[in-house]
């Protein structure tokens, strides 16, 4: 049986040097931050690319700020659909990604972040068959551990409208707070393993442990990680 087609949209920002990666740019140094988000964005991207050929995902990029279209596509190359979508506040922004990516494709919508290098084509796959195979009312969460999410997966508008309506974001309370309007609205909610965003030095850290134990994973971010070297940590 030919399952329905979940659309992905991926939030995408220009890797630019005293722009991206801040709080890790405040350790390791702009350039380097630049490099690294660049190489997040591109191992996010062939995850998704992946992920599209195996479930039925449909993917489409969505870009900030509006001076980045260029940037992205040589990035992600001319197969990715741009869009681009910026509504001030991040709810209000993820809201219009969602409801795109439901217009074309109705039976279902997620939304990711590109700097979750880890975040592999089969969690994105696990995702997506959730909202294939789940009632209307099903919402799936890829939580990630700083008490946020990476991903968010919804059938409905209705359901997007809940859960990205202004909140305090960026904080600890994110997932909890999209928990609890889930359970008000009666809401099924689908949590996958915890994945980790890359922020902070202590980020870093963790994933290049992780990479010295799985050779397939990330292989964009790898790269860099071995140009930069000791320069690193």
């Amino acid at each position: 049986m030919t399952l329905a087609p979940i659309g992905l949209g991926l939030m995408c920002k220009p890797p630019r040097p005293g722009i991206s990666k801040t709080r890790l740019a405040a350790s390791i140094g702009p350039e380097a931050a630049a490099r690294l988000s660049r190489a997040f964005l591109e191992d996010s991207a062939r995850a998704a690319r992946e992920a599209a050929d195996r479930a039925g995902i449909k993917p489409l990029a969505f870009f900030r700020p509006v001076d980045a279209a260029q940037e992205i596509a040589a990035i992600l190359g001319p197969e990715w659909r741009l869009a681009y979508a910026d509504a001030g506040d991040l709810g209000a922004t993820m809201l219009e990604v969602l409801e795109t990516c439901l217009r074309h494709c109705p039976a279902g919508a997620m939304i990711m972040g590109a700097d979750v290098p880890l975040l592999s084509s089969d969690v994105l796959v696990e995702a997506a068959h959730c909202l294939q195979n789940g009632n209307p009312d099903e919402v799936v969460i890829v939580p990630s551990v700083d008490g946020g999410y990476c991903l968010l997966g919804v059938r409905s508008l209705e359901a997007a409208t809940t859960l990205c309506a202004p909140m305090a974001w960026s904080t600890p309370k994110v997932l909890d707070e999209t928990l609890r309007r889930a359970s008000i609205a009666n809401l099924t909610v689908r949590l996958l393993s915890a994945q980790r965003d890359m922020d902070e030095l202590a980020d870093l850290d963790w994933l290049r442990e992780q990479l010295a134990v799985g050779d397939r994973l990330a292989p964009r971010t790898r790269a860099v990680i071995a140009q930069l070297g000791e320069a690193l940590f």
